[in-house]
């Protein structure tokens, strides 16, 4: 086990004591043990499941809670999520978490039966339910958290985005408040719990690292931040950085430890006795992510055993930014769309693809759990236009985001060329038999129409690809890309000895160094041209 930048013991008023000698009483000390963004990642979520246990073990000298920052699950897998759920409440002790887009991926009425028989607070302030959803008998405003005679109220914001990030099965029971409604709405929930003599309150956030920052700014009350959404990896405690001062200039703690269980964290702070943050201390840990037998054994036992495909001999692990960089699996779940549909092309969002099978025995399951959202797969006709428009869109706006939303295209039937500031410098058909056509992406071509395989998510007219959204009639299927991959792999040679190489299909050229070069005014030396005598 790793641990990453070691923090610092912050002391807002005075200088800072060895902490164990500071406190007057345990009950102005708060530990949160808190993760966010694990998306049901059995393969790497072991270390962070360990780590709370150990926690638990150790918090009977102070208050202590374990908080998850939301996207616990991820896809319609009902019996994986409810195995998920399960580890959080009955070997992780999970007290409260904060409802993200995932939850909902298996819809309102997965969520109820992935919760069943189960009491984890799932908190979400910032959302109104219609009255027969499902949600409203689990989601809660508020909760108020007992320790030691200090009582602490939990609130929670889902994301802002929900729309966008959601397939439209997922929202027609949900509605979630743009940012001045959740501001308003957590703001009257903070009241409330304040009305009960409560001075301390936690904030289980779902909308992403830089709302945490601007919803601490504008409430009055909130003490902690437990973010996710962002991904974002939120070490150490910084004035201006990740400790905000609030409405009513009181400090506010913001964290978060990135996802798929690479990071926990632990949150260590005093009150003072008016209630009012005094110290923080705040650590990350790098944890190793390769997958747990004991948690494949988990699975088998709960899902069954998963029939075998092949063996796996070389494959690339998952890049470290999903979103922002090609991979050779990648690869072959696009392609598995385009073959097994009979189709020219196929396009899939970069952050739809969850994990990398490793190499060694290939499952069913590794391929399902590497796709998980359970989208429906679409036949549509897409103008060249689209495809340039499409592609312009999502490497401008993923490659110059700091994590990468909404991510690249994946393609199969194109190759293209961006450079690293994501202008796109070329795009080539490439038609059944390898024969590219290059084509003008300054003047792409409306009349020209290829078939394309696409999900339902990337269909979506108001969501993060409306360029791909068909203008015609299409063909919907009943299964996912889980299932072409599958099929696809079984038909291939050598299943013993499977390979999967990246074939540089989306090439992404370097050009910082150069701008940096020519912003500093500097000239390359001529060797070739003789020195004055």
């Amino acid at each position: 086990m790793l641990s990453v930048n070691r923090t610092s013991f912050n002391n807002f008023k005075t200088s800072t004591k060895p902490l164990e000698n500071s406190l007057a009483s345990k009950n102005n000390r708060l530990k949160i043990f808190y993760f966010n963004d694990m998306h049901g990642s059995t393969d790497t979520i072991s270390g962070v499941i360990e780590a709370a246990k150990n926690f638990n073990k150790n918090s009977n000298q102070h208050d202590a809670f374990i908080f998850s920052g939301g996207d616990n699950v991820s896809g319609a897998d009902v019996k994986k999520n409810e195995m998920v759920i399960d580890i959080m409440q009955n070997q992780m002790g999970v007290d409260a978490t904060s409802i993200g887009n995932h939850e909902i991926d298996a819809t309102s009425d997965g969520f109820e039966e992935f919760n069943k028989g189960h009491n984890i607070d799932f908190v979400a302030t910032n959302v109104k339910f219609d009255d027969d959803s499902p949600m409203k008998k689990i989601a809660k405003s508020s909760v108020i958290k007992e320790e030691n005679g200090t009582k602490y109220g939990i609130i929670g914001a889902m994301p802002l985005d929900f729309k966008e990030c959601t397939k439209k099965s997922a929202q027609e029971d949900i509605e979630v408040m743009d940012f001045d409604d959740t501001i308003e709405a957590l703001q009257e929930e903070i009241d409330n719990l304040k009305d009960q003599n409560i001075d301390r309150i936690i904030l289980l956030s779902h909308t992403g690292y830089e709302n945490d920052k601007k919803m601490a700014a504008a409430l009055d009350g909130v003490d902690i931040i437990i973010g996710g959404h962002s991904h974002s990896v939120v070490d150490n405690a910084q004035h201006g950085e990740n400790i905000v001062m609030s409405k009513s200039n009181q400090p506010v703690i913001i964290t978060q430890a990135g996802e798929n269980g690479k990071y926990y964290g632990i949150l260590d702070v005093e009150f003072n006795p008016q209630g009012i943050i005094s110290k923080i201390s705040n650590q990350l840990t790098l944890l190793s992510t390769s997958k747990s037998p004991n948690l494949e054994y988990i699975k088998e036992q709960k899902m069954g055993k998963s029939p075998t495909i092949g063996t796996i001999k070389e494959i690339e692990t998952m890049p470290e930014n999903r979103r922002r960089k090609p991979h050779a699996w990648a690869n072959l779940i696009v392609d598995s769309m385009k073959e097994e549909l009979g189709a020219d092309c196929a396009f899939l969002n970069a952050a739809n693809i969850r994990k990398v099978p490793t190499t060694g025995k290939l499952t069913e399951r590794d391929v399902t759990e590497s796709v998980p959202m359970k989208n429906q797969l679409v036949k549509a006709q897409l103008t060249q236009k689209q495809v340039v428009d499409a592609i312009k869109q999502a490497s401008k706006e993923s490659l110059g985001h700091d994590t990468g939303e909404p991510g690249l295209l994946f393609v199969s039937g194109f190759t293209y060329k961006v450079d690293d500031k994501g202008n796109l410098l070329e795009l080539n058909f490439v038609d059944k038999k390898g024969n590219k056509t290059p084509i003008d992406i300054n003047n792409p071509s409306e009349q020209i129409t290829y078939t394309a395989v696409l999900d339902s998510f990337t269909i979506k007219p108001d969501g993060e690809y409306p360029h791909l959204a068909p203008k015609s009639s299409y063909e919907e299927f009943n299964f996912d890309k889980d299932k072409t991959a599958i099929d696809y792999i079984k038909k291939m040679q050598s299943l013993d000895n499977l390979k999967f190489i990246n074939d540089n299909r989306i090439e992404i050229v370097q050009t910082s160094q150069m701008l940096q070069l020519n912003n500093n005014n500097q000239k390359f030396l001529d060797l070739t041209v003789p020195k004055a005598s």
